[in-house]
């Protein structure tokens, strides 16, 4: 159901409302906001309750004269419903009592249509053209005021976003340094590979903040496991690899951040479907989820921790053309390693953010048990995995 418009916005559709009724000597004038199929009345003015209408009243588009007027089935303007064919047998004419009606379409300065601007009589009216050029001008004035009401709706939630956001990053930084800054390289990654996808403005948005929370269920990692320096057991790893469900709980306890709920939940889904926790399968696996899955591996792999130094990031690249189409999207392995490219040269790559960012050649080496040995053990038994043995998935 739409929302009802703010104190702000409200006032300045008030004045129109009063304005058109005044001038045009209607009844009622009301503002709508059209959503699933329904005509809802933000707000009214006049003699409201004749027409049985209030704030709130939801009429169904089929049944209504603004949507018969949009679809060009009647003129902006009635001065007479009992003789427009097209409205003299809908229930509301004669419910309603409606003779005169003036209405216009209310739309939005990235041409959304909001709604309609409107104004009803029970008596006959002479009206024309000019009478509608002046709701017309008007229906201008209310569509900006909820606009600004909107973008201001939008600076609040995106603060509540920036700081739900804040707070669950400064709690995982408490519990693993390195989760958070390998956290920060990831969204660097995931965000140039989603440009090169095609992704949308707000489709990276989202992504950036599935790639800052795709480690946040780690907070309800034990210590024991979360630190160890060596590898872990079969045990251990079953409570580690209960992170991404620990994390979609987080995440969904916050309301600016539950959409990405099923993002963070399948950030360890397998592009064959032998990942975890639910075994989806291909682009049944959030977009995001895959972006972040190729470029947390990478990173993963490029990093030193304590117990282990940094794989060679050409090998770390091996690993992600070798994973292809099992543990990994195809299409975004290859967007990760355009992006390491630099997009200009396929024989060259340079590794930004890890230890060895500078440019080499992109030679397979011929002994792979380095890359082999950095494996972690698999997601499920008949499975195997492409980050690194020591890194805490």
């Amino acid at each position: 159901m739409p929302k009802p418009l703010g104190k702000e916005a409200w006032g300045t559709v008030e004045e129109v409302l009063e304005t058109v009724r005044e001038m045009l000597e209607m009844d009622i004038a009301y503002l709508s906001e059209f959503e699933d199929g329904v005509q809802c009345v933000r707000d009214v003015n006049g003699d409201a309750d004749s027409f049985g209408l209030t704030r709130g009243t939801e009429i169904p588009l089929t049944d209504s004269y603004c949507q018969r007027m949009l679809d060009g089935v009647i003129p902006n303007a009635i001065g007479d419903a009992h003789s427009v064919p097209a409205v003299s047998d809908l229930e509301v004419t004669e419910s309603a009592g409606i003779a005169a009606y003036v209405g216009v379409p209310v739309v939005l300065s990235d041409g959304t249509l909001y709604g309609t601007l409107c104004c009803a009589d029970h008596d006959e009216k002479s009206l024309g053209g000019r009478e509608v050029q002046f709701v017309r001008l008007l229906a201008k004035l209310a569509a900006r005021a909820v606009e600004r009401e909107d973008e201001a709706v939008r600076r609040s939630e995106a603060r509540a976003h920036s700081a739900a956001l804040a707070a669950l990053l400064a709690s995982l930084d408490a519990r693993d340094a390195y989760s958070a800054g390998h956290s920060a390289s990831v969204v660097a990654l995931a965000t140039e590979c989603a440009t090169r996808l095609g992704c949308s403005e707000s489709e990276v948005a989202d992504l950036r903040s599935v790639a800052l929370l795709h480690d946040i269920g780690k907070v309800g990692i034990p210590d024991s496991i979360l630190r160890k320096p060596g590898a872990l057991t079969a045990a251990e790893w079953e409570v580690m690899r209960a992170h991404p469900e620990i994390g979609a709980r987080i995440v969904g306890s916050v309301d600016s951040l539950r959409r990405l709920v099923p993002a963070v939940r399948a950030e360890h889904e397998r592009f064959d479907g032998t990942g975890y926790p639910d075994g989806l399968a291909g682009t049944d696996i959030p977009l995001a989820s895959r972006i972040v899955l190729v470029c947390d591996a990478y990173h993963a792999m490029v990093s030193d921790r304590p117990y282990r130094k940094a794989l060679p990031w050409e090998v770390a690249c091996r690993e992600l053309e070798d994973n292809a189409g099992t543990q990994f999207d195809p299409r975004v392995v290859a967007a990760l390693l355009s992006v390491l490219d630099g997009g200009r040269n396929p024989g060259r790559r340079k590794a930004p953010g890890s230890k060895a960012g500078r440019l080499v050649a992109s030679q397979r080496p011929a002994n792979r048990s380095s890359a082999s040995a950095a494996v972690s053990p698999p997601s499920r038994p008949s499975a195997q995995s492409a980050r690194p043995r020591a890194r805490r998935e």
